[in-house]
């Protein structure tokens, strides 16, 4: 598939079905060729994280916009997930749009490392965990819990607990192929607290 930073090219119709394509954009999307051809692109991300992407190429298609960067979660096959980044750009006098894709490596550097209660409460909210469980687990009450939610919604800048995850998502925060979701433990800092089991 080539370097994590290469990009790779494909042109799609209006509907984001991929019309032709280098082979590493397949790849990168952890489908074959016919599969991509007939889902379309948008199936094909995560769908905690599609909203931006669908507004953005759903511009593209209808002429209101001609160009867009997005950040993406691909949602591989066997639950795989890749944080990407998409450019596309709209043909001039055609429905079809030229898609580049890239693999791009978490941002772990940006933010503190996460405490193992932060970490505690990420993996809850990905595995939908009720509140009144989290907050059994992190030794907290229900008020706490959300106080340490809202909390990671300013630090991430989201809007709710649905973008926190998905955003955690695209910051490779998670570790790949685990169910129920895992911090990856290098985020963690190693003086911070320990809670839970």
């Amino acid at each position: 598939m080539g370097e994590p930073r290469t990009w790779h090219v494909a042109c799609v119709d209006e509907n984001f079905r991929v019309l032709t394509a280098e082979d590493g954009f397949f790849a990168l999307f952890g489908v074959s060729a016919f599969e991509l051809r007939h889902r379309g692109i948008l199936e094909c991300l995560h769908p905690d994280a599609a909203e931006g992407p669908r507004h953005a190429l759903t511009a593209l298609a209808t002429g209101s916009r001609l160009e867009a960067t997005e950040r993406v979660v691909l949602a591989g096959l066997g639950g795989t997930m890749v944080a990407a980044e998409l450019t596309a750009l709209a043909l001039a006098g055609s429905r079809r749009i030229v898609l580049a894709a890239r693999r791009v490596s978490p941002d772990r550097d940006r933010r503190p490392p996460l405490s193992r209660l932060e970490a505690l409460i990420l993996e809850g909210l990905a595995a939908g965990v009720p509140t009144t469980e989290l907050a059994e687990r992190a030794h907290l009450s229900r008020q706490g819990v959300e106080y340490h939610v809202g909390a990671m919604i300013r630090q991430f800048g989201v809007p709710n607990r649905t973008a926190l995850v998905a955003k955690a998502h695209a910051a490779g925060v998670y570790t790949v192929d685990t169910w129920p979701p895992r911090v990856d433990p290098r985020l963690l800092g190693e003086s911070r607290e320990a809670v839970g089991s």
